[in-house]
Parts: structure tokens; C-alpha cells; sequence
């Protein structure tokens, strides 16, 4: 019988899309499930990946508020080893679990905006009980945290698993593809790129095709109307609309270089899939990922809202492609040395161990 078998997990997390967040959670608690722990969810908002839940056996409820069913909830969570809060969202579930035993990680993936807007109910970070221990996703997050409250926090990345690519994307038309994904918002700013691709010369637009996919039911029109109208007016601008996580990874094998155009993005999971794949990256240097990146060295960055900036660097890509293998070859080493599944599994099992262990030895304050 496996140690971990009667001990168990509560996961709650704001909601169950098929997006960054919830996509690296999912993952985390197959890594537990797998392990022999027991595991419940609370999801915020329901969504697609409430199969994949599903289809491990986990139970799972959606609970959009917790304050309001506090006695409820405390009786229900206290029966539990260890809690992982997901996002800065599941905050009224912290605040009551800081009156718990029961240790909580509460990774957190979201930028300073978000903290800004939710600051007059958030719990205070710098006097948050033992129990609680507040984990960013990476540096990003960690600096803004730091800078709002003068709070130190471990650093918790994400695992993607390995799927690398060995496929040959050079074609005969000797054309660079340029693939974006993400929803259409302010924040990721693909209106930034679509003026970007505006002000490429003839000659560069000739030799390369970019292809844009995100959800077009739920967008931001001052953002996704100019990617609508550049797609039809430019025959080599593909809207791709909405990809399954599957659907994204083989696109990023037909392309030569992701772009991340975001105005802020804590960590974007696709630039981390796509350094996986074995290719390259262009992306802002406001993304987490920058971090870990040297211009021209292992990627590409670029300064935020500058298209012209931005442009430069496709023009870039598309005059060396065939040359920037050295390139992608260092971007993979940044993914095997931070993100790869072997690295995240080893840190989230070492954390699972640590505060299970604790669980009764120290409370709220």
C-alpha cells in the first residue's frame, strides 16, 4: 500500500477553462493522483476540464462563494491534509482556511493588475498565519507581490510535459510561420502585433505567414477586431479560432516562432510549450518567461505596446530562419531545467510531503 493513500488533497481553484491556470493545476493533481494521494475539488466556475477530472474518479463540486457557507465549509475542509488555493481568486476560501490547522499552498499566477483590483479584499501578505504558505509562479509575480507588501514568496513553476518535436519545418517555399495564441484581450495585445504585421515591407510579408488562435466568443473587440480585419485583408494571416490544447502543440510544430505580444503575462504556458517543441520564442520583456531569456541568445524579446519594435524582430526571424537553430536549441535547455514535468513533480512532492507532515503542529496565529 502506497504511503500517501490516505492522505488527502483539497484542490480549489476559481475555475475549470482551458486555460493557463487551471491547465497547470489539472496537471499538478494528476502528478498527486498518480502518487496515491486522495483528492477532492472545489471549482469556482465550471468548465471543460471537468471531464479530465472526471475521468480520474476525483470528486469535484463548483462553489462560487465561501464566506457565506463558512461553518459548512470549515467542517469540510479540516478533514483534509493539505489544500492547494489556485489564483488569486480563491481568496475567500484563504481567508477562512487561515483559521484552519490544515496547511495551504496558494500558488499564485496573476499580475499587478489583478492585485491592484482586488486589494480591499484580499488578505494581508505580510500577516497571513503559518498555515498559509504563498507560492508565485515565477520571479514576476514574486517582485510584485515583494513590491506590494514587502512579502518574500518561493518561487512554484509549472510543469509541461514532453512532447518534443523532431519534425522539419523548413518548406519548400522557404517561408517563416509565425503562430500567437491566447484570448483576444488588452493584456495579451495581438492589436499590438497586428500593427506590427501592418508595417512589414512587401518583401517581408511575402515571406511569411502568422496565424492567430484564441476565443472568439469571449474577447475584447478594441483588440480583436483589428487581428479580424488584418486577417481579411492579408491572404498569409490565418484566423485559427479556438484550439484544443492538443490542436495548439501540433501548430507549434508547423511554426517557426511563437509570439507574445502581452502588455504583462506572469508566465505564458505557451512560450514555455513552445521552448518544450524545441522552437523559438518572441516575446515581450514583461513576460515572466523574459526572465529566463537573453535576446538572441536561447529567444527573442521586445519591448511592450511597440510595434515597431516588435516588427523589427519578425523582420529578424524572417531574414536568419534558417539559422536559428542554436537559438531554439537553448530555449529547450531553459524548459528542461524549470519546467520540464520531472522538475515540477519532484518540487510539488517535496511540498506535499513538508506540509503533511506539519498538519497539527502549527495554526493560525
Amino acid at each position: 500500500m502506497k504511503q500517501t493513500e490516505h492522505k488527502k488533497i483539497l484542490v480549489i481553484t476559481h475555475q475549470l477553462s482551458r486555460t493557463g491556470a487551471p491547465i497547470v493545476l489539472l496537471d499538478m493533481m494528476r502528478a498527486y493522483w498518480r502518487k496515491g494521494y486522495q483528492l477532492e475539488v472545489i471549482a469556482m466556475m465550471d468548465g471543460e476540464l471537468r471531464k479530465d477530472i472526471e475521468e480520474m474518479g476525483v470528486p469535484l463540486k463548483v462553489q462560487e462563494h465561501f464566506l457565506q457557507q463558512s461553518e459548512e465549509f470549515f467542517a469540510y475542509a479540516g478533514g483534509f491534509d493539505f489544500v492547494v488555493a489556485n489564483t488569486l481568486i480563491t481568496f475567500e476560501a484563504v481567508h477562512l482556511l487561515k483559521y484552519l490547522k490544515v496547511p495551504v499552498l496558494w500558488w499564485l499566477h496573476e499580475g499587478r493588475q489583478y492585485f491592484e483590483y482586488f486589494a480591499n479584499v484580499l488578505p494581508d501578505f505580510r500577516t497571513l498565519p503559518h498555515n498559509i504558505h504563498v507560492f508565485s509562479v515565477g520571479h514576476y509575480v514574486q517582485e510584485v507581490i515583494e513590491q506590494l507588501y514587502g512579502v518574500h514568496t518561493e518561487i512554484l513553476h509549472f510543469g509541461v510535459a514532453d512532447s518534443l518535436s523532431h519534425e522539419i519545418r523548413q518548406t519548400d517555399d522557404k517561408k517563416a510561420r509565425f503562430l500567437t495564441a491566447g484570448t483576444y484581450s488588452r493584456v495579451k495585445a495581438q492589436d499590438v502585433l497586428a500593427e506590427a504585421i501592418r508595417s512589414l515591407p512587401e518583401d517581408y510579408l511575402a515571406r511569411a505567414e502568422f496565424f492567430f488562435c484564441g476565443n472568439e466568443q469571449m474577447y475584447d473587440e478594441s483588440v480583436f477586431l483589428p487581428v479580424k480585419q488584418l486577417c481579411g485583408e492579408y491572404e498569409n494571416v490565418t484566423l485559427l479560432h479556438q484550439l484544443s490544447r492538443r490542436e495548439t502543440l501540433a501548430w507549434m510544430e508547423k511554426c517557426h516562432c511563437l509570439i507574445v505580444p502581452s502588455r504583462v503575462d506572469p508566465i505564458p504556458t505557451v512560450a514555455v510549450e513552445m521552448m518544450m517543441k524545441g522552437n523559438l520564442c518572441l516575446c515581450t520583456d514583461v513576460c515572466g518567461i523574459a526572465h529566463y531569456m537573453k535576446d538572441g541568445v536561447n529567444g527573442f524579446t521586445a519591448p511592450p505596446d511597440d510595434s515597431c519594435a516588435l516588427a523589427d524582430k519578425i523582420k529578424y526571424v524572417i531574414d536568419y530562419c534558417g539559422e536559428l537553430e542554436p537559438l531554439c536549441q537553448a530555449g529547450r535547455e531553459v524548459y528542461e531545467k524549470y519546467f520540464s514535468m520531472d522538475v515540477f513533480e519532484k518540487n510539488i512532492m517535496e511540498l506535499a510531503e513538508r506540509y503533511v507532515q506539519q498538519k497539527g503542529s502549527k495554526g493560525a496565529k
